[in-house]
């Protein structure tokens, strides 16, 4: 995708499209739906991950050679439509990423799965301490889905750490976020969104600032919930906003939320 409307990236680039739901998180998932709606069945267990087309692969190339221009860094979330470390994805095909990020130094890949347990064996061999380009994440909807898998995240080396609590479904309790660099914190979009509680997001950035960890608070989701009561937040045509993410249009008393900072390599 050229351009894209999540506020913590660049670009999203798909090398294949299609998972299977692993944890709550993956309940209402958009991904699955605009799959279904396009009428491709690339979604469950047994189901064909496909590849994109080559002209989709010659976008980071291009995205490199214009961030080199302009002697800047540029974010690609990879991937929106698939999970990297699916051990059911296409094993060639995960080569053949690899080999493109190594490809493109200037860019720096935002790779976010469910399945942590997957990425040591699904790692190239010179992964080392991390390619420099790479961001290594987990997602976190829930304490249960916390504990598992950010440990895991933590014990894999990478030059950037980020735990995603997106749908973030509950309170995560006290965290340990040590070796973690960045942490986002949104609520569930969509007509089935399930609620999203601030007093959590407010927690999760209170540990962040005493452990030093970066925060990125994408939306409120279409039901966010302050103080026991569940808040209606209109777009600029004057509906209700499915996704909340545009601070601007937050009642006053949750602007303290509008903290959108990102991680710097050592």
């Amino acid at each position: 995708m050229e351009n894209t409307g999540i506020s913590w990236t660049t670009h999203t680039f798909n090398p294949w499209i299609g998972c299977t739901k692993v944890s709550t998180g993956c309940d209402n998932c958009y991904a699955e739906g605009f799959n279904k709606r396009m009428g491709q069945g690339n979604w469950g267990p047994g189901a064909e991950r496909r590849v994109t087309s080559d002209i989709n692969w010659r976008n980071p190339i291009k995205w490199n050679r214009q961030a080199e221009a302009a002697g800047t860094r540029t974010k690609v979330f990879c991937a929106s439509m698939a999970d990297i470390f699916d051990g059911e994805a296409p094993a060639e095909t995960r080569e053949r990423l690899w080999d493109l990020i190594r490809a493109t130094p200037s860019l720096d890949w935002q790779l976010l799965t469910k399945r942590p347990t997957n990425i040591a064996r699904f790692l190239p061999k010179d992964w080392g301490d991390g390619y420099p380009n790479v961001w290594l994440g987990v997602s976190a909807e829930n304490r249960e889905f916390a504990l598992r898998r950010i440990p895991v995240l933590q014990s894999i080396p990478a030059t950037i750490r980020f735990v995603s609590a997106e749908p973030l479904l509950g309170d995560l309790g006290e965290l340990d976020l040590e070796a973690i660099d960045w942490l986002i914190i949104g609520g569930e979009s969509g007509r089935g969104a399930r609620p999203f509680d601030v007093a959590w997001a407010d927690r999760l950035i209170e540990q962040s600032k005493l452990q030093e960890v970066k925060v990125f608070v994408k939306q409120l989701g279409r039901k966010p919930v302050f103080d026991g009561n569940e808040l209606v937040i209109l777009n600029n045509s004057g509906r209700r906003d499915g996704h909340s993410g545009e601070p601007e249009l937050w009642p006053e008393e949750l602007k303290p939320l509008a903290i959108r900072q990102f991680p710097v390599a050592a």
